[in-house]
């Protein structure tokens, strides 16, 4: 009977459920990969090359792909079963286990004398010192070893489990043209104060301004066939530049009119040495007589 009342308590607390805290180590780089895909969503772009004093705007018609690239790591996931009693269940546990096994071991120390002080209304004397002390020796029994048991159980079901996957994070994502094609449509000139200039037809997906033209135009973007064009930030670069140098470059050099500039002005002459030298980066660009000009006539001034 005493084992089959063990097994029922060792059994019922086993189905008692733990505590787990789980923590995610991050293991090393397993491996990197790309994945792009098409969006399906085609767009005008456009794209500059200067030869002075000519400007050429080539237009393409392309997709947009998301380029993503992963990585592939190795990661432990560490799961910590726990029973937050178990190990006081086995301290107070232990602790009536043996007083208990002290009371009834040492039982034969107390008196087995009735105890003559009390009488019930039966007329029976109240028990002896050995008998109080084997109840409370067999009642901390009762209570203490089912404690322990259920403490040792509990801490036996405890400890780590570690478990090895992998896991794939996104590193990196862009979006950037592709699968591009030449187009040849309607370019409007937009954007700029003052009447429009008439649109113009591409020819081969190209369309060509002159330093001359683009003095003329004031615009601030680009459409195709009424759709916005695209232009990426060194092509728009550029563009500026050339739309600055083709006016920065319209008149003759007058070293004269730059010496006295450099007196009156010499922050605003420094200022156009800047926007000369960016010309000078422009293939054919006759940029190098007024930087010259420019520089003699600062270098003056400073001595």
């Amino acid at each position: 009977m005493k084992r089959l009342g063990a097994a029922v308590l060792v059994t019922a607390v086993g189905c008692t459920p733990l505590d787990v805290e789980r923590r995610t180590e991050r293991g090393p780089l397993l491996r990197t990969y790309s994945q792009e895909k098409a969006l399906n969503e085609r767009i005008p772009f456009a794209t500059t090359q200067v030869q002075w004093p000519r400007l050429t705007l080539a237009f393409t018609s392309a997709d947009i792909c998301r380029t993503e690239q992963h990585g592939e790591y190795a990661e432990d996931v560490v799961s910590t079963h726990y029973s937050r009693g178990a190990a006081a269940a086995v301290s107070t546990g232990g602790i009536f286990t043996v007083l208990g096994g002290a009371l009834l071991a040492g039982r034969t120390l107390f008196s087995d004398t009735p105890n003559r002080s009390a009488i019930d209304a039966e007329g029976r004397y109240g028990v002896s010192s050995r008998d109080v002390a084997t109840g409370w020796g067999v009642g901390l029994l009762i209570v203490g070893v089912p404690a322990v048991v259920a403490g040792i159980v509990q801490l036996a079901r405890g400890g780590e489990t570690r478990e090895t996957r992998k896991t794939d994070e996104l590193l990196t994502l862009r979006e950037v043209p592709c699968q591009s094609k030449p187009v040849d449509g309607v370019v409007e000139l937009a954007g700029g104060p003052g009447p429009q200039p008439p649109p113009r037809l591409t020819i081969n997906g190209a369309l060509v301004l002159t330093a001359d033209e683009i003095r003329e135009l004031s615009f601030i973007g680009l459409a195709l066939d009424g759709t916005p064009v695209t232009l990426e930030e060194e092509d728009l670069d550029r563009l500026e530049t050339f739309r600055t140098c083709a006016t920065l470059l319209a008149s003759p050099v007058d070293p004269q009119a730059l010496a006295g500039e450099a007196r009156t002005q010499p922050d605003r002459l420094r200022v156009k040495r800047e926007l000369a030298r960016g010309c000078a980066q422009l293939p054919g660009a006759p940029a190098q007589p007024l930087l010259d000009a420019i520089e003699s006539a600062l270098g003056s001034t400073e001595l």
